[in-house]
C-alpha cells in the first residue's frame, strides 16, 4: 500500500490531477506489478539455477568419493589384504577340502 501512496504523491508532484492523477497512478502502478513479477521471476529461475548446480556438484563429490573408495578396494585385493569375496568363498571351501558341488549343499542346507 505504500508503493501506491508514493505512485500518488509522485502524480501530485508531476502536477496530475483528477482523471489524469488516476490513470497515471493506474499506470505506474501496473509497471510497479510487472517489474515485481519479472523480479520475482528472475529470483526464482536463478534459485532453480543454483540448486540445480549444487546438486550437480554434490553428484560429482559422491562420485569422487565412490571411485576413491572403489580404488582403495582394488588396491587391498591387488595386495592380498581383502579378498574377493567369490575368490574368499572358494579359498574357505578349499581349506575344508570342500568341492564347489558340496559346497552348495552345505550352504543350502546352512
Amino acid at each position: 500500500m505504500a508503493m501506491m501512496e508514493e505512485i500518488v504523491k509522485k502524480a501530485d508532484l508531476l502536477g496530475y490531477r483528477g482523471e489524469k492523477r488516476e490513470e497515471y497512478s493506474k499506470q505506474e502502478f501496473e509497471l510497479l506489478e510487472e517489474r515485481q513479477a519479472r523480479e520475482k521471476k528472475q529470483e526464482a529461475e536463478l534459485q532453480e539455477r543454483r540448486e540445480k548446480a549444487n546438486r550437480k556438484e554434490r553428484l560429482e563429490l559422491e562420485k569422487m568419493k565412490l571411485d576413491a573408495e572403489m580404488k582403495l578396494l582394488q588396491a587391498k585385493i591387488e595386495a592380498g589384504i581383502i579378498k574377493n569375496e567369490p575368490e574368499q568363498q572358494r579359498e574357505v571351501e578349499r581349506r575344508r577340502g570342500q568341492t564347489p558341488e558340496t559346497a552348495k549343499l552345505s550352504r543350502w542346507k546352512g
